[in-house]
C-alpha cells in the first residue's frame, strides 16, 4: 500500500469514527514524563521478572489484521500553533491553543533546572497542560541524521504535544488532524539546534506528518495513536515507499495482584508498537523498525501491576531471568509477524527491596547457546 493510498483509507475511516462514540481506554495523566525516570524505571522492570515465578505468564499469540485506532469521538476540537514571538520566553518551541486552552513549550538551558550535565529540561505549561504542566527531562537534543524530525511525545490530561529536533535539510513540517486541520511547523534554532512543536488533544487521531525541503517532500511519517492517549511517530518513509503490512498479536495477559494485564504488538506504517494495560491505566511505545530490535525492555505501564514489555532477537527461544535475591525464571517470547516480543507483571514495591539491585537475564537460543545477557541497577 502506498502512502497515498493510506491517506485515502485514514480518511475513510475517520469519517466513519465521527459516526461512533468509542470509549477511550484509560491512561494515566502523564504516560511517559521524563527520560531520566523512564531509564531508572526501566532497570528497575526487570525485578518484576520475579513476582512472575509466583503469578505466572500467559502469552497468547493472537494475530490479526491492525487498523489504525480510532481518532477521537467527534474530531469537533480546534487547535493553533506558533512560533515564538520577539518577547517570548528563552527556549520557547511554539505556543498556541488547544480548544481555545493555551499552551507553551520551553527548553531550559542545558544542565540548568535540575537537568545534570549534558540533560535538558523541556517544559510544556499553560491551562491546556493543567495547573502543573508535563515535563520531560533528556540528553540535549541532537539530530538524528536518519529521520527527517525526531518526534517525541508527552502528555498531561487531556492534551498531548509532540516536539523534536529537525535535520538541516527540513525547512517546514505539515501535520494533517482528525478534524482536517492541517498545522504547518517551522523550525526554530535553541541553544544550537533546530527544532519544532505542536499540541493536541490526547486522542486526537493524527493522521501524518510530512516533511519538506526546499525541492519538495523528503519524508512522511504515520504515527500509532494509543487511542485517548499520545501519538507515536516511530518511523519516517520516503515519497512512493510502501509501508509494512499492518499486523497486531497478544503478547502477554493474565492477572497479577488481583488485576489483570495484557500487552499486544502493532506493526504497521508507523513501525513497531506495543501497547500494555495494567493496574487500570495503559500506554504505548514505539521503535521505527522490527529488524532493529533486539533483546531489550521498551516501556512499562503505571498502576499495579505495571506492565514491562520487551522485544527479542530472532533466534531467541528462551531468557533467563536472576533477580537479586537469586531466584530465577524463564520466559518465552511470542512471535508476531516475524518479531518476538515478550512482557511480563511486575510490583513496584520489589523495585525498592535492595539497597543496590542488579538484575541479570540471559537470552538463549534452541541449542542454549548464550546470544546475550545483560544486567541493569535501578537509576543507572
Amino acid at each position: 500500500m502506498s502512502i497515498d493510498d493510506e491517506r485515502t483509507l485514514y480518511e475513510r475511516l475517520d469519517r466513519a469514527f465521527e459516526t461512533i462514540s468509542p470509549a477511550p481506554a484509560p491512561v494515566d495523566d502523564a504516560v511517559r514524563r521524563g527520560q531520566a525516570i523512564r531509564r531508572r524505571r526501566r532497570a528497575a522492570a526487570a525485578a518484576g521478572l520475579a513476582a512472575v515465578v509466583a503469578a505466572g505468564v500467559i502469552a497468547v499469540p493472537a494475530l490479526r489484521y491492525a487498523t489504525r485506532p480510532a481518532a477521537s469521538a467527534s474530531g469537533n476540537y480546534t487547535v493553533t500553533v506558533q512560533a515564538p514571538g520577539p518577547h517570548a520566553p528563552a527556549g520557547e518551541i511554539a505556543s498556541g491553543t488547544v480548544n481555545g486552552q493555551v499552551w507553551r513549550i520551553v527548553v531550559n538551558k542545558p544542565g540548568t533546572d535540575g537537568a545534570g550535565r549534558g540533560q535538558e529540561l523541556i517544559v510544556a505549561s499553560g491551562p491546556a497542560f493543567g495547573p502543573q504542566g508535563v515535563y520531560d527531562s533528556a540528553p540535549s537534543l541532537a539530530v538524528d541524521n536518519t529521520e527527517p524530525v525526531s518526534l517525541t511525545g508527552l502528555r498531561s490530561g487531556a492534551t498531548q504535544v509532540q516536539y523534536g529536533a529537525v535535520r538541516d535539510d527540513v525547512s517546514y513540517l505539515t501535520v494533517r488532524l482528525g478534524n482536517g486541520a492541517v498545522l504547518t511547523l517551522h523550525p526554530v534554532t535553541v541553544y544550537g539546534t533546530r527544532v519544532v512543536a505542536f499540541a493536541a488533544p490526547a486522542g486526537a487521531g493524527i493522521l501524518d506528518a510530512t516533511a519538506y525541503s526546499r525541492s519538495g517532500e523528503i519524508g512522511i511519517a504515520v504515527p500509532f495513536n494509543n487511542p485517548g492517549g499520545l501519538a507515536s511517530f516511530g518511523l519516517w518513509l520516503k515519497p512512493g515507499q510502501h509501508s509494512a503490512a499492518r499486523v497486531s498479536g497478544l503478547i502477554g495477559s493474565g492477572r497479577f495482584d488481583g488485576s489483570t494485564w495484557s500487552a499486544t504488538a502493532y506493526i504497521g506504517s508507523w513501525g513497531t508498537c506495543v501497547v500494555a494495560s495494567g493496574g487500570g491505566t495503559s500506554a504505548s511505545s514505539c521503535l521505527p523498525t522490527t529488524a532493529a530490535l533486539g533483546t531489550s525492555v521498551m516501556f512499562w505501564t503505571g498502576g499495579t501491576p505495571e506492565v514491562a514489555s520487551a522485544s527479542a532477537s530472532p533466534s531467541v527461544t528462551r531468557i533467563v531471568v536472576t533477580e537479586p535475591g537469586g531466584k530465577t525464571m524463564q520466559i518465552r517470547p511470542v512471535t508476531v509477524a516475524g518479531q518476538k516480543f515478550f512482557a511480563f507483571p511486575m510490583s513496584p514495591q520489589q523495585w525498592v527491596a535492595y539497597d543496590r539491585p542488579v538484575w541479570k537475564w540471559t537470552a538463549y537460543n534452541s541449542s542454549g547457546a548464550v546470544v546475550t545477557s545483560s544486567e541493569v541497577t535501578p537509576g543507572s
